[in-house]
């Protein structure tokens, strides 16, 4: 009995220190794992950081061995620029008319159409005019009676006047008498005021003929002045027309004008006489010339602007302009020779002013310059720059001074 007990307390006591031994080499594992770990996070962190600070160090190599590309103008001090007023405007002719009928009636014929040359006084339209007709033959039938009747008070008024001085010498001889003599003068008297009645007769109705012609006139429609014919109302023969109805559209394509509205600050900026330049939208390759010839002498409180109209010679155009062509005219207010001029790309700005980037060995530097006329995309420098130095015109957006830079040719 003894025996066993003793056996089974050795069993136990051999577990027990298994038991302990096992828990003893779990607890030593994970020391050594949280160990590891720990010594690999360190191991990490400077690797990182020794990384960024690689890095760093790479893309600042970097940046200078990569300097940016940009274009550059060389200064030059023989520019010119100008200071210009320049509007908006529409062309119209000088000379342009809208043809109205005087009187009611029925078309009877149109002698031109739409785009056809005309001269003035040539018939363009006529208009029915048979009562008219037959009116001025009455009229002339008239006249032509009334001369017969004037032509007969005027013998009848000659016969009586050579009997009356006949009859002045009979009575101063004494072969007549007073009453004789009075009887003739009576006669005379009465065939002169016959005559004096023809005439008046006689210039009256030629005053109707007159009438009636010209009433007859405005059924025939002639042009007022050489142009062309613009518009003829697409009119057919047939068609009623009043003195409401216009009939042809006609306008001198020699001489057009144009109005500009130009601002009450530059009104004594502008005098007649002055050369404009005008420009369409139609022809933006081409530059015409026009010259200032009527200033408003007055504001438009609502606009404060005043009308300045311009006049071109369109022969000297060789006629391709037209009536209502859209574009701008320029008249000089200021011109600048032997200056320097840049593009205004060129020009940046700040608190303390404008500046531009000039490249030297390879750098952009800043430089402080003081700017005059600006127009057209162009500046004039006042102060700043010198001939021969170069402007960054492209690719300098976000260049700060001293970055590098490499010039980059222009092969157009």
């Amino acid at each position: 009995m003894e025996w066993r007990e003793k056996l089974q307390m050795n069993k136990t006591t051999r577990l027990v220190n298994e038991t302990s031994t096992k828990e003893k080499n779990k607890t030593g594992r994970s020391f050594r794992i949280i160990i590891l770990l720990s010594i690999f996070f360190l191991v990490f962190v400077g690797l990182y950081s020794r990384r960024e600070k690689i890095l760093s160090l790479f893309k600042t190599n970097n940046k200078k061995e990569q300097p940016a590309y940009v274009k550059v103008e060389t200064v030059s001090t023989d520019r010119t620029i100008q200071l210009s007023i320049v509007q908006n405007m529409s062309l119209e002719a000088i000379n342009r008319v809208k043809l109205i009928p005087r009187v009611t009636g029925r078309l009877e014929k149109l002698h031109v159409k739409k785009g056809d040359p005309v001269r003035k006084e040539q018939v363009i339209a006529t208009l029915e005019h048979t009562q008219q007709d037959s009116q001025i033959e009455a009229a002339v039938a008239s006249v032509a009676s009334s001369i017969a009747e004037t032509e007969r008070a005027k013998a009848e008024m000659m016969n009586a006047k050579t009997n009356l001085e006949r009859y002045k010498r009979l009575i101063a001889e004494g072969f007549s008498t007073q009453q004789q003599y009075d009887s003739i003068e009576t006669t005379y008297s009465s065939t002169k005021a016959n005559y004096n009645a023809a005439i008046a007769k006689q210039r009256q109705l030629a005053s109707e003929l007159n009438r009636v012609r010209s009433a007859r006139g405005d059924y025939i429609i002639k042009s007022p002045l050489d142009g062309t014919v613009l518009d003829d109302y697409s009119l057919a023969p047939g068609a009623m027309i009043s003195p409401n109805t216009p009939i042809f559209d006609i306008a001198d394509l020699t001489q057009l004008k144009a109005t500009l509205k130009i601002p009450e600050s530059k009104i004594f900026v502008v005098k007649e006489n002055m050369p404009v330049t005008l420009r369409f939208d139609a022809l933006p390759e081409k530059e015409f010339n026009g010259t200032v010839t009527r200033i408003d002498n007055y504001v438009a409180p609502d606009t404060r602007t005043s009308n300045v109209e311009i006049a071109l010679n369109n022969r000297d155009t060789g006629m391709i302009l037209r009536p209502g062509m859209f574009g701008q005219a320029s008249i000089i207010e200021k011109e600048k020779k032997d200056c320097i001029v840049i593009p205004d790309v060129a020009l940046r700005e700040r608190e303390s002013g404008f500046y531009v980037l000039t490249v030297v060995e390879n750098k952009a530097l800043l430089r402080p310059v003081e700017i005059g006329i600006k127009q057209n995309g162009e500046v004039e420098i006042i102060k700043g720059l010198n001939k021969g130095e170069k402007v960054i015109i492209f690719g300098g957006s976000n260049l700060k001074n001293e970055d590098y830079v490499k010039i980059q040719e222009d092969n157009s």
